[in-house]
C-alpha cells in the first residue's frame, strides 16, 4: 500500500508518474533479467514479466500523458501501476535465499532487498515528507497541497516539462548505480550516479539562467 500511494502522490504532473514507474520498470526488469542470465534461471520469471508489461503499459501511455497531456490516468490508473510495480517488487525480494544471506555473503546477498527501496527513493521519499509534513500540521496525511517534490521544483522557475526531466533524471540516479553495482564495480555504479546528476543540476541551471536573462 505505501508503493501505491507513493505512486499516486508524485501524479501532480503531466507524464510523471508515467515516466518515474517506467524507469523503476526498466530498472526491475534489468536486474532480474541479467540476475537469471548470470546464474542460469528462466528469463522469463515472474519479476521478468511482469516489469515487462509495465514497460510497454508505460511507453504506450507517456507520448500522450506527457506534457500538455491529451490523456490522464486519474488516480486508479496511479495506483495501478503502483500495484504492479510493487508486484515485481515482492516477487523479485521472494527470491532471495535468506540463508544465503550472512556476514560472509558481502553487500551482493543484500541488493535484491535494497533495491525496491533505492529504485523508489524518490516516490518514496515524496510520500514520507508529505505524511510528516501534513500530520505535523495537524491534517489528514491524504490532504491535498502544494508542497511535492515537483511543486518546489517547479517555483525554481522551471517549467512542467523541465521539472518532470528532472524528477526522472533523479529516479534513475538512485535506480541506475543500484542495478550496475550488482553485476560491475562500485566504482562505475557510483561514476553513472554522479553523472546522471551532473545533468539534472545543468537542466536547472541552464533554465535558471534563461529566466534571468
Amino acid at each position: 500500500m505505501v508503493v501505491i500511494n507513493a505512486i499516486n502522490f508524485v501524479d501532480g504532473l503531466d507524464g510523471l508518474a508515467t515516466g518515474i514507474v517506467l524507469i523503476c520498470a526498466a530498472s526491475f526488469f534489468a536486474f532480474s533479467y541479467l540476475l537469471a542470465v548470470v546464474n542460469g534461471l528462466n528469463r522469463a520469471g515472474a519479476p521478468s514479466l511482469i516489469t515487462a508489461v509495465v514497460i510497454g503499459l508505460c511507453l504506450g501511455f507517456l507520448p500522450h500523458n506527457f506534457h500538455p497531456a491529451q490523456i490522464f490516468m486519474g488516480d486508479s490508473g496511479a495506483m495501478f501501476l503502483g500495484l504492479l510495480i510493487s508486484a515485481s517488487a515482492i516477487t523479485l525480494t521472494g527470491q532471495v535465499d535468506a540463508s544465503a544471506i550472512n556476514e560472509d555473503s558481502g553487500g551482493n546477498a543484500l541488493l535484491p532487498l535494497l533495491l525496491p527501496f533505492s529504485i523508489l527513493a524518490i516516490p518514496l521519499l515524496d510520500f514520507m515528507m508529505a505524511i510528516i509534513r501534513r500530520v505535523k500540521a495537524g491534517r489528514s496525511p491524504f490532504d491535498a497541497d502544494r508542497e511535492h517534490l515537483h511543486h518546489r521544483i517547479m517555483r525554481l522557475g522551471l517549467t512542467q516539462q523541465r521539472t518532470t526531466v528532472i524528477l526522472y533524471l533523479w529516479t534513475a540516479m538512485f535506480a541506475l548505480p543500484t542495478v550496475i553495482a550488482a553485476f560491475a564495480p562500485a566504482w562505475i555504479a557510483v561514476i553513472s550516479g554522479v553523472f546522471v546528476f551532473g545533468i539534472s543540476l545543468t537542466v536547472i541551471k541552464t533554465t535558471r539562467t534563461k529566466i534571468k536573462k
